[in-house]
């Protein structure tokens, strides 16, 4: 022992002595390690804690059940890379540099690598890190998880792959295989990438349960193609093709999570770990979905679009003994926020100078005091859309009506014309379902929207 050392604890007071060699050890409780558990293309109206009727979701009923649910959670993107971005940086797409899905060839890039993800963030506050399942913000060596703060990755880097083979063979480029961990590409033909990410998540669990660790499970499902195993298939035989193979994707999703669950608890991690769920954007309609079998419940729109149905989506946030049992928030929140929540929870620091565009949820979650987002923006090719409080400003919405998500959406309200521009106003209290616009019977509000859409996209354009 280095004596000037020695001699500082000897004449030290006892209780300050105490204090000294307890703080490492009081420091690792006070670290609750941090999973986020993530859906792909599933809408708000497919889990049964959400209202669907058609498919059960136990597991995530009983994290709802165990947490919070919120009912006006947003992503901040109506596809994959965008969301996933937002989340990840606690920026708007635009200002993370994402702001459209990235290429799924290899070598390509992605999210720029000056940006700062969440497992940047936390592994200087002790935290080990971990992804497992779908990256899809870059193939360069620059771009992928190892080089974005991730200790571990064990997934695939492209925006989807065949349950199965693990092999990418869609938008038109060259097949190829796509499952590694790290740097090394593995092959595991004939496992259902579900239940490999089930197993992968859990023995990251098992293994650094004696540390703080920070886990990001981005599922594939139940994104196409939609290949569940028979098992899950079975019992929705009575529901419609379309709907019976989403659904069975979903309760494949629901099973797993149970088993990344129940890794927490044999862990005895459960009352130190805080657990959030949610999905990066709405149920596609595309062909290569079967043209839709996803629901957004109450709300019109689907993936691709700025309607509800497209950005509206699940979130629960569960901590046994900090956050309160079975309780909903109905304050408005986006996928950026959860950034600044993590921040709080493992009181890593954000930079100085460094700007992000999420607040924690903290207070929302543990004590309802929280009054949420006054304003939120999104930016998508020609899209555009605000929300400030009950109203909402869309521009240029995509239209997907070919599966309208329920009675409530049903028929396209008229849009106002400016120039080359449709939009729409809605009052989101009285019609949640879109389904009448107010452009010309409020001018006002519609300006005073798009000139603040207009400040907000000069700003996050600046970066």
């Amino acid at each position: 022992m280095n004596p000037h050392f020695s001699r500082g604890l000897y004449s030290m007071p006892l209780f300050l002595l105490l204090t000294v060699i307890a703080a490492p050890a009081q420091a690792a409780v006070d670290k609750p390690n941090i999973v986020i558990l993530y859906a792909d293309d599933m809408g708000i109206g497919d889990l049964s804690c959400y209202g669907a009727p058609d498919i059960r979701t136990p597991n995530l009923d009983a994290l709802a059940s165990a947490g919070v649910k919120f009912t006006s959670y947003y992503s901040a993107a109506p596809v994959c890379s965008p969301s996933r971005a937002a989340l990840l940086t606690g920026r708007y797409p635009i200002r993370a540099g994402v702001p459209s899905n990235v290429s799924s060839e290899p070598g390509q890039k992605g999210m720029p690598a000056e940006q700062m993800t969440l497992a940047e963030l936390v592994r200087p506050a002790g935290y080990t890190t971990g992804l497992v399942g779908k990256w899809h913000l870059g193939t360069s060596s620059d771009c992928v998880p190892n080089a974005q703060g991730f200790d571990s990755f064990f997934g695939h880097h492209a925006g989807c792959i065949d349950f199965w083979s693990h092999m990418f063979y869609y938008g038109g480029g060259v097949p190829h295989h796509d499952l590694f961990r790290n740097g090394t590409e593995i092959f595991e033909y004939g496992k259902n990438m579900t239940d490999l990410i089930g197993r992968e998540a859990s023995a990251f669990i098992d293994q650094h349960k004696a540390d703080p660790f920070f886990l990001f499970v981005p599922f594939n499902a139940p994104h196409y193609p939609l290949q569940a195993p028979d098992r899950f298939v079975e019992p929705y035989a009575k529901l419609k093709k379309q709907r019976r193979d989403y659904v069975a994707m979903v309760a494949h999703l629901d099973d797993v999570i149970g088993r990344i669950m129940t890794a927490l608890t044999r862990a005895k991690l459960q009352e130190k770990t805080a657990v959030f769920f949610a999905s990066d954007n709405g149920p596609s309609v595309e062909a290569r979905t079967g043209y839709g079998g996803g629901s957004a419940g109450p709300y019109r729109g689907f993936k691709f679009g700025l309607f509800e149905g497209g950005i509206r989506m699940p979130m629960i946030a569960s901590f046994p003994g900090r956050f309160p049992a079975g309780q909903s928030r109905d304050q408005t929140a986006i996928a950026m926020d959860l950034f600044a929540t993590v921040a709080e929870l493992t009181g890593a620091t954000i930079p100085e100078g460094h700007r992000i565009d999420g607040q924690s949820l903290l207070p929302i979650l543990e004590n309802n005091t929280g009054h949420g987002r006054d304003v939120i923006f999104y930016q998508f090719g020609k899209q555009k859309a605000v929300r400030q409080g009950d109203f909402k400003l869309v521009v240029n919405v995509r239209h997907e009506e070919s599966r309208p998500p329920s009675a409530l959406a049903a028929t396209m309200p008229t849009p106002k014309t400016v120039g080359q521009d449709e939009v729409f106003l809605f009052n989101l209290a009285t019609d949640p379902s879109e389904s009448r616009n107010l452009a010309d019977a409020d001018p006002g509000r519609f300006a005073e929207l798009m000139a603040a859409h207009d400040e907000w996209a000069r700003d996050v354009s600046s970066r």
